[in-house]
């Protein structure tokens, strides 16, 4: 009941980060993402891939660990699988150009280079993987890969919460580029190790 209930929070909170975020598509890109504006002027269609690719690779990695997919459609399994490794494709590589450029100075453009970096390199190695049906490796860089795509939702958290602790942003921002992310592998880590996955 506990994995059943994790899953459920896992992918409604996945799914709602996805939705919130292409609220621009509706609103615009200047009054969707008012706090980012260094980023729209300075690399505007790359942070547009980022914001259409990025959401949707958080909206599609939950479907990866239902076993009801998994076991019964193995074909739906597989080609949502392909798309999520093709959406963080486009969302990390934007991503490592756009964390280049981020506010917060140095240990904040770290952050999220590395954090686009892991990104791109679990996926490649799920991907591998899985091409050469070893399948219980497949899924345990999918674990991880999925824990860091996860940052999209942990971000959304911890630095609202910094700000209403009156944390300065020029501290939380630097701050949440390595927390949105580290605690999310660590616990894939610490759930590989005890050889349990979320599944529905």
């Amino acid at each position: 009941m506990w994995i059943t209930t994790r899953y459920c929070l896992y992918a409604a909170s996945s799914l709602l980060v996805a939705l919130v975020s292409w609220r621009f598509l509706l609103i615009g890109m200047d009054a969707a993402f008012a706090g980012l504006p260094h980023q729209i002027v300075l690399n505007p269609s790359l942070f547009l891939i980022h914001v259409l690719a990025g959401p949707a690779a958080l909206l599609l990695a939950p479907l990866q660990f239902s076993r009801g997919i998994r076991l019964k459609m193995p074909g739906i399994h597989r080609w949502t699988g392909r798309a999520y490794a093709l959406m963080v494709l486009f969302a990390g590589l934007s991503g490592l150009f756009i964390g280049l450029d981020a506010e917060g100075g140095p240990a904040a453009r770290a952050g999220f280079v590395l954090l686009s970096l892991l990104w791109l390199w679990t996926t490649a190695k799920g991907v591998m993987c899985a091409r050469a049906r070893q399948f219980n490796r497949h899924r345990d860089w999918m674990m991880r890969s999925a824990a860091l795509s996860f940052a999209g939702v942990t971000l959304r958290i911890w630095l609202p919460l910094q700000l209403v602790a009156g944390i300065p942003f020029e501290i939380a921002y630097p701050v949440v580029a390595w927390a949105c992310w580290v605690p999310n592998l660590l616990f894939a880590e610490l759930m590989l190790k005890r050889t349990a996955l979320p599944t529905s």
